[in-house]
């Protein structure tokens, strides 16, 4: 065993860690942004919709699990926590990549594609995802086998 490298477990909750608190901001952010423009010399209205709305919740939801649970996991130290694992990662992060899949998808059927600068919140809801997703499949890859 090479003492010089992290324990396992660092290598894996540090990403979860990261997408978490990404997921958890992109809820205070436009998930999506319309009108405001001149059309014919009138203005239209413009219209956003921040990620603490509809499927958003459900995203924030999952941060806030990981969170809890990966602050938990570290305040018990080494005797561990049972929730405090991969699996309960990577069912956080599925439900966060299914809140973000289906706000997509309700933009998609009217006919709006949302593009990075009208959708901040939606990137990084994205990108946060990501991040959680990358950590639990690297805790459930380095799983010592029996």
């Amino acid at each position: 065993m090479v003492t010089g490298l992290a324990p396992a477990g660092v290598r894996y909750r540090t990403p979860v860690l990261i997408g978490s608190l990404l997921l958890l901001v992109s809820g205070f952010l436009p998930w999506w942004h319309t009108g405001g423009d001149r059309v014919g010399g009138v203005l239209l209205p413009t219209a956003t919709g921040l990620g603490l709305t509809g499927p958003g919740i459900a995203a924030f939801v999952a941060a806030i699990v990981c969170l809890a649970v990966l602050d938990v996991g570290y305040l018990r130290g080494r005797w561990g926590f049972a929730l405090d694992t991969p699996l309960l990662y990577l069912g956080a992060g599925l439900v966060g990549a299914a809140a973000v899949l289906i706000r997509l998808w309700q933009l998609w059927t009217v006919d709006y594609l949302p593009i990075p600068a009208d959708s901040p919140g939606l990137v990084l809801a994205a990108v946060g995802v990501g991040f959680i997703l990358y950590g639990a499949g690297t805790g459930l890859s380095s799983r010592p086998s029996p």
